[in-house]
């Protein structure tokens, strides 16, 4: 295919800053076939971790601003320059500002990548009404991408959209560099046996206040282990003294971010996902893609369309903190249990593969422009 007849696709993120939804778009643009497509990023904030991960042959456009409310203009110029075929856009206020800005680029087709809707807002008090707002504009994009089946039908029945409008594709797990990545030297020390590791955003969102309660109950079963989260946020002091309230803090090391988790997760014995919802969570995937095995609330949305409960985890009611500590302990007491799960991991991942995920990205692509 000649360079003319490729499909120009400017995503867009407000930074590189090393969550999921970043790490999907990164993966994206390192697969996607160059033949077909010509892939462009735009970036709120030129910062994040990820930055150095890019592919050299993608144009970044920076737009230099602390806020994004503060770069709707220089959105609208990038757009104007770049001609896209297609914008894709990912993240809430991101989706938003765009759905807002889209009689300025009539033109290009635009695509929103859902993930949970209004929970993303639950820091605003104007959450009920940006919510409404965004639920009316949403109908302006020409798809609407989600993570999960349980949230494709969520967002179905709210907007009552013609049937291939909200589209499911799940997050892509790239278990080649996975692999390199985790043979590097382990980062956990045997004498600190057994290991959970745990990792995220340290916010309300993902739930370490009830994990800690949790290993609490399995430290004073075990009489030993080492608890490792990954990750920083605002409620990183908070955590730490809660751990000290709790009487564990020796027993919990908070390892901050972390661009390699992987070594961390294949040096583990168990990985624990205690978010109070999350869309589809990619580090589960990685988790198991890693060979470790998972116990997880069952919370919404697509945790329960990765672990498999009995098979390569255990997923236990959303919250409940006495069913996460059993499930913890029943996995690290019983060797012969946590192997099996664990042989089971990478296999259960064949849905995610990058290889599937990438070419139904391309399908979608192809369709809309």
């Amino acid at each position: 295919m000649s360079p003319a007849s490729r499909s120009r696709v400017l995503f867009a993120l407000p930074s590189l800053r090393g969550g999921g939804a970043e790490r999907v778009i990164v993966t994206l643009l390192h697969h996607l076939d160059r033949d077909r497509f010509e892939p462009h990023l735009v970036l709120v904030e030129g910062t994040g971790p990820y930055f150095a991960h890019l592919p050299r042959d993608v144009p970044v456009h920076v737009l230099a601003a602390p806020r994004l409310r503060r770069a709707m203009l220089d959105m609208v110029r990038v757009i104007r320059r770049v001609r896209p075929t297609i914008v894709v856009s990912t993240q809430g206020y991101m989706n938003l500002a765009l759905l807002g800005l889209r009689p300025f680029f009539p033109r290009a087709r635009l695509i929103v990548r859902e993930v949970i809707g209004e929970r993303y807002l639950e820091n605003s008090r104007f959450r009920a009404l940006f919510y409404r707002v965004y639920l009316r504009l949403v109908r302006r994009a020409d798809r609407i991408v989600v993570q999960s089946d349980a949230v494709r039908c969520e967002m179905e029945a709210r907007l009552a959209v013609a049937p291939g409008r909200v589209v499911r594709v799940y997050n892509p797990v790239d278990t080649a560099r996975i692999d390199t990545a985790a043979r590097v030297a382990p980062p956990l020390h045997d004498s600190g046996r057994p290991h959970v590791v745990a990792a995220g955003r340290l916010d309300h969102q993902k739930g370490f206040d009830l994990l800690l309660e949790a290993f609490q109950g399995v430290v004073r079963i075990l009489g030993r282990g080492t608890l490792t989260i990954l990750g920083d946020g605002p409620d990183r002091a908070t955590l730490e003294a809660r751990a000290a309230e709790l009487g564990i803090a020796s027993a919990v090391r908070f390892a901050g971010f972390q661009e390699n988790p992987f070594a961390y997760f294949a040096a583990a014995d168990l990985f624990v996902l205690s978010s109070r919802y999350e869309g589809l969570p990619n580090v589960v995937l990685e988790a198991l893609a890693c060979g470790c095995p998972a116990v997880a609330f069952d919370c919404p949305h697509g945790v329960r369309e990765i672990v498999r409960d009995g098979m390569n985890g255990v997923l236990v009611p959303p919250e409940d903190v006495p069913s996460l500590r059993a499930a913890m302990l029943r996995v690290l007491q019983d060797s012969d249990e946590r192997l099996r799960l664990a042989a089971n991991a990478r296999a259960s991942l064949e849905p995610f593969l990058v290889a599937t995920i990438v070419r139904q990205w391309e399908a979608l692509l192809d369709q809309v422009r």
